[in-house]
């Protein structure tokens, strides 16, 4: 429900909503609730929070999908005025996409609620899996193809796109369209190569390249689910932990890609396609949501600190 419908029907209607939706959390009760909740009403989300804190007297811990403000802007501003951060501050824990972004909410979205980071977002998956061949080449998978993603990837490599393209109508000899495809047919395509995570400079979200520092890309657990070597940039959250885990390459910048690739040879690669199993069963197996729910429970219920992220110190 949008926010034009939540306008339309009126506090009262609303009302009937939550109590529809909610009657069943019980006082005490810990309830763990999507970030943002999609309606575009922060009135509505006002209320969400209120209702469960207020009516039903649950804890409430807000697990961090995207944060709207840094995704459409990148400009040096206050954002701690943004819905979509001092919204945070009415949760009594916050789940972060990982340490990083835990500090970037800190420091410059002004969110004091405590903080824990979930390291990876998980992508359930079941199906079959093809075997992966030694080839040097990309894939990228986007929702849609942006025309400043063909202008910045270099071209001495093969780049394999899925999703749908409604904007370039013409493309360089090494970039091959595969159109779009449901996320969960997308594992039992990728046969090799490696996955790319990189977000175009000038593409259409202003602040997306920026935002990729930080956020846990779904491309990222998309990759892993399918068992796939993982490429990013060393600014990423995810840069070290790909380095020292062994199950991609990791490089300064995209002009690097070629060189990089092709320095990675047919024993390494299947050394990180070894590397990459356990990461595989986690993600697929939903085990980053479960330990960090678990992990909101230890530290609300329990009073436990020490996976807290801090705003000084390490805690990657």
């Amino acid at each position: 429900m949008f926010s034009a419908k939540l306008r339309e029907v009126g506090k009262e209607a609303r009302w009937e909503y939550l109590e529809a939706l909610l009657s069943s959390v019980l006082p005490g009760d810990t309830v763990i609730v999507q970030y943002p909740l999609w309606t575009n009403n922060t009135e509505f989300e006002l209320e969400f929070i209120n209702y469960l804190k207020n009516v039903r007297h649950a804890k409430i811990v807000a697990m961090v999908w995207d944060i709207v403000s840094w995704l459409q802007d990148n400009r040096e501003r206050d954002y701690t005025k943004d819905a979509s951060l001092w919204m945070l501050n009415k949760y009594d824990l916050v789940i972060a996409a990982n340490p990083k972004m835990g500090k970037r909410l800190r420091e410059e979205g002004g969110v004091t609620t405590p903080m824990i980071p979930m390291h990876l977002t998980d992508f359930i998956y079941n199906g079959p899996l093809i075997p992966k061949q030694y080839k040097k080449e990309l894939y990228y998978v986007a929702t849609g193809i942006d025309p400043a993603m063909i202008e910045e990837v270099p071209s001495d490599l093969r780049i394999n796109f899925i999703g749908p393209n409604n904007q370039v109508k013409d493309f360089p000899d090494h970039v091959s369209l595969l159109g779009p495809m449901e996320s969960n047919d997308i594992p039992s395509k990728l046969d090799g190569g490696f996955g790319l995570l990189y977000y175009p400079q000038k593409g259409g979200y202003k602040g997306m390249h920026r935002y990729g520092e930080y956020n846990n890309p779904m491309k990222l657990s998309l990759y892993l689910a399918s068992g796939l070597p993982v490429v990013c940039l060393s600014n990423t959250a995810h840069a070290k932990w790909i380095k020292a885990q062994g199950v991609g390459v990791v490089i300064d910048n995209l002009e690097d890609l070629g060189e990089a690739i092709n320095g990675v040879s047919e024993e390494a690669y299947y050394q990180i396609l070894d590397n990459l199993k356990p990461w595989q069963r986690a993600v697929t197996s939903g085990f980053f949501a479960k330990g960090a729910a678990i992990e909101a429970i230890r530290v609300l219920n329990l009073g436990f600190t020490d996976t807290l992220i801090h705003q000084e110190g390490n805690n990657d």
